[in-house]
């Protein structure tokens, strides 16, 4: 039941700050909302890990963390600019694929978490297929565009849940603080190699603050139940970020849910109760 709530916990946190993060894109550039909202999570993630005292992992741990970090700045550049230009009830759920990569190494390794478990992980991902299939109307190149940038970032944000869940068991605070400095290391680079600047004039820093916060928050939250149970089941349950943003856009922006969507959220609602009993 802890590993099920941790998982939820991590889901919550993470849709609140894409949620938070999407608003802040379509106000400003989506070069900023990343690159503040890195620096601000390498920073609590930083503190996590004086506050705790925890020993860091093991090289080849390491090493993955850091390229894992490495994906999900990628990442998080190709999400939020698919949330600035795209519809969030539409490309968030897509997010949810990720899921597929730590659920992939969970049973490599050898992790058979049992029938019902196997049929709440079917109907958990269901229930996130159905609230993907908005009825989406012609697709211009922005919305074609917006659908692929999110596929880019299941598959980079996929990458860095395995890591956390494999390389990052032992040490779960200093695992995202790895990965969260080899983020800012990359907007770093790139700010060096380019010569551009990042004012603060003009930028909501608490929003992007808080953006920052939740996510590494969500890392660690996922981290540890991964440390506590299966990576199989917490990669599906620590993956709901999707259902949260849909949630936000339908009770906040006003985005309209078909049918279907409300089907897939009762659908993904009794894949979770299987999971966590």
């Amino acid at each position: 039941m802890l590993t099920a709530l941790l998982s939820l916990a991590a889901s919550f946190a993470w849709g609140s700050s894409n949620f938070l993060a999407g608003i802040e894109s379509r106000r400003r550039s989506v070069w900023h909302v990343t690159a503040l909202s890195q620096f601000a999570a390498a920073v609590t993630a930083g503190v996590a890990v004086l506050v705790t005292a925890q020993s860091p992992p093991r090289t080849w741990d390491t090493v993955v963390l850091l390229l894992a970090g490495v994906a999900t700045a990628i990442g998080l550049l190709a999400f939020y600019k698919a949330l600035a230009i795209g519809t969030m009830s539409i490309v968030s759920p897509i997010i949810a694929a990720a899921a597929i990569v730590p659920l992939a190494a969970g049973l490599f390794m050898g992790e058979r978490p049992g029938l019902q478990a196997y049929a709440g992980m079917a109907l958990t991902a269901g229930g996130v297929v159905l609230i993907s299939w908005a009825k989406r109307g012609h697709r211009d190149h922005a919305a074609r565009s917006a659908i692929l940038l999110a596929v880019l970032t299941a598959l980079c944000w996929g990458l860095l849940l395995m890591a956390f869940g494999v390389s990052g068991r032992e040490s779960p605070y200093w695992a995202v603080f790895d990965a969260r400095i080899a983020s800012v290391g990359v907007i770093l680079l790139y700010l060096v190699a380019t010569r551009r600047r990042l004012p603060l004039r003009g930028q909501n820093l608490p929003a992007l603050f808080l953006v920052g916060l939740l996510l590494t928050t969500a890392n660690i939250l996922f981290t540890v139940a991964a440390g506590l149970g299966y990576l199989s089941v917490v990669s599906i349950l620590g993956s709901l970020s999707p259902v949260v943003v849909t949630g936000y856009a339908q009770v906040l922006l006003g985005e309209r849910l078909t049918v279907r969507q409300w089907a897939g959220f009762g659908t993904v609602f009794a894949g979770v109760v299987l999971l966590s009993a």
